[in-house]
């Protein structure tokens, strides 16, 4: 039974280097700086995980298990009626203080909850990569 649907972010263009970008995003207590704070509630985070509530969605554990240097952060979590999601964070530099980002999400969703889910999961990745942009702090990491 496979029922994993999958959700692209559009690609966002953030003004800072690929290593910071990585630093920063590998540290999941760094995440509640740039998530768009209407959509997100509950917050709670150690370096290697977190947990939150999204408008609409539910309530979400996620944790970091695979890390590529500059390249893509792995991530796995358990969502709305304990359904399991994966989340890849992919970058690209392109030039000095110019780098590329993409977000995904594969979710195994029955059909009922991908008809409810889509638009929320859609939403939510495009406000995040939407945050990342406008983002300036890429290297004040949480310590």
């Amino acid at each position: 039974m496979d029922n994993f649907s999958l959700y692209e972010s559009r690609v966002g263009k953030i003004r800072s280097g690929a290593k910071e970008i990585f630093s920063f995003v590998t540290d999941m207590r760094n995440f509640s700086r740039f998530l768009p704070g209407h959509t997100i509630e509950n917050w709670k985070a150690s370096v290697d995980e977190c947990s939150f509530e999204v408008s609409m969605v539910g309530e979400a554990r996620i944790r970091i298990v695979q890390k590529d240097p500059c390249n893509t952060v792995k991530y796995t979590g358990y969502g709305l009626n304990n359904t399991q999601f994966y989340l890849w964070i992919q970058t690209k530099e392109v030039g000095d203080k110019d780098t590329r980002i993409k977000l995904t999400i594969k979710a195994d969703l029955n059909p009922g909850l991908k008809m409810i889910a889509s638009k929320p999961i859609n939403d939510f990745l495009n406000k995040l990569v939407g945050g990342m942009e406008e983002f300036n702090d890429w290297e004040n990491t949480k310590e």
